[in-house]
């Protein structure tokens, strides 16, 4: 799926809006009879040429042949859902993960990672296009003119995997987190600029206006899912941001490279993907090749009963997500967005419940370092319940630190690089921060051409 270990992007790649297959208010039909199931499958399979060919007139990507398709009931399509991804995540990886997300504050402590996600996917799915397969796989439960928009979109998957092999897009990137759902966000941003440009245009709207309206729906289409998706507006902040970032933030991105340009310009697009959310989340960043900086670990001689579970890179979305734990929304945004590049290891040792968490990032500037610093300060406040601690000025120290039990959870700050500690064991808090320091290494990018 997404990659070695996170079933959070696996489910990325899955996820489908049922408020826009389904439209806006509308109330799902009761379950049908056997007869009319057997009469709507025919219907749905036979519409998938007819849209196949409307998808090609705009998208431009020829269908080179066809592709297997198959009508599946809800439990079907969720039971296909959950092979797909445990057939690449054992259950070690998605504990290991779930535990990591928790000693970040990130989620409950008592929340059940796996089941969050499959009864989100279980709502939200309308069908979905399996790579692996070579198969469109349709929802039985919805007549065809409710879901000819979410067809639309994975008919462009299937068409993208033609063209461009989703399953190399898909193949997992070991501690590149941030890097694969940058990738999800132009292989879901395609598809959801298609969809919307399908739909747009069965409203009868001029397709020269069509860019320029697309480039305003990614945020507009967010609140409209959220609104209409009581679960989804209930999760978990990154949960629902993870998910929903490959088609909202995808949809914004492919507008703007797009711009006045032809299709072929996201073709281009396909073969050069961004490297990181920023360069999704900020295109400019993305036209002008700025790649992130590069970090490299090496164990610790301070922390010698622990072994390392995993490694990742959070990228500039999940900065934003965790600082939104303890800030505005708005100021969080402002805080992740001078983000660099980071490196998360987490190590776990026999009897311990929660893994222990560092995370060193680098930061574009001296100011947008300071910025973090001061939102990552608020973070550790919030992360061990002493919010009305008074904050230092930016720089003015080496070391901050709350304790929670016999745990320590620091910030540390050098320059422009950001050290970031959960649950390190009081005593060797100290000896953590200055071995990380000295051995790790934070290199910023020398200049490139994308």
């Amino acid at each position: 799926m997404r990659r070695q270990g996170s079933l959070l992007l696996a489910a990325c790649g899955l996820l489908a809006f049922s408020s826009l297959a389904r439209g806006e208010g509308e109330i799902a039909p009761p379950p049908p009879a056997t007869s009319e199931i057997k009469a709507a499958s025919q219907a749905l399979l036979g519409a998938v040429d007819e849209i196949t060919r409307k998808v090609v007139a705009i998208r431009g990507l020829q269908s080179k042949s066809s592709f297997a398709r198959g009508v599946l009931s809800r439990q079907e399509i969720t039971l296909r859902l959950k092979e797909r991804i445990h057939n690449d995540y054992s259950p070690d990886e998605v504990k290991g993960e779930a535990l990591v997300l928790k000693r970040m504050g990130l989620l409950p402590v008592d929340a059940d990672y796996e089941k969050l996600l499959f009864d989100l996917l279980s709502e939200q799915v309308a069908g979905f296009y399996d790579p692996y397969r070579k198969t469109l796989y349709i929802a039985d439960w919805l007549p065809v003119d409710m879901q000819r928009p979410a067809l639309a979109h994975e008919i462009q998957h299937a068409l993208q995997d033609q063209h461009f092999d989703l399953k190399k897009l898909a193949r997992p990137l070991k501690s590149e987190g941030d890097r694969q759902l940058a990738q999800a966000a132009v292989v879901e941003g395609d598809g959801t600029a298609v969809m919307m440009e399908f739909a747009a245009r069965g409203m009868g709207a001029e397709s020269a206006q069509l860019p320029t309206v697309l480039a305003r729906l990614g945020r507009q289409m967010m609140q409209l899912a959220l609104s209409t998706t009581p679960s989804l507006q209930q999760a978990p902040p990154v949960l629902r941001e993870s998910l929903m970032f490959p088609y909202a933030a995808g949809l914004e991105f492919v507008a703007a490279v797009r711009s006045d340009k032809p299709w072929s310009r996201i073709d281009a697009v396909f073969r050069d993907p961004p490297v990181s959310t920023e360069q999704v989340m900020h295109p400019d960043k993305y036209l002008s090749g700025e790649k992130p900086w590069r970090i490299t670990a090496t164990p610790l001689a301070s922390l010698p009963l622990y072994k390392e579970q995993r490694r990742d890179v959070l990228g500039e979305l999940m900065w934003k997500v965790w600082f939104a734990r303890a800030q505005s929304e708005r100021d969080a945004e402002q805080a992740a967005a001078g983000w660099g590049g980071d490196l998360l290891v987490s190590w776990t040792q026999p009897g311990e419940t929660l893994p222990l968490v560092a995370v060193l990032s680098g930061w574009d500037t001296e100011k947008d370092a300071d910025e973090a610093e001061q939102a990552a300060q608020k973070l550790i406040l919030s992360l061990t319940g002493k919010t009305g601690d008074k904050l230092p000025q930016p720089g003015k120290t080496q070391l901050f630190e709350r304790t929670s039990g016999d745990r320590t959870f620091a910030v540390a700050r050098r320059g422009q690089k950001l050290l970031i500690l959960c649950g390190v064991p009081a005593a060797s808090t100290s000896a953590v921060v200055a071995e990380i320091f000295r051995t790790w290494t934070v290199s910023p990018p020398g200049p490139s051409a994308q």
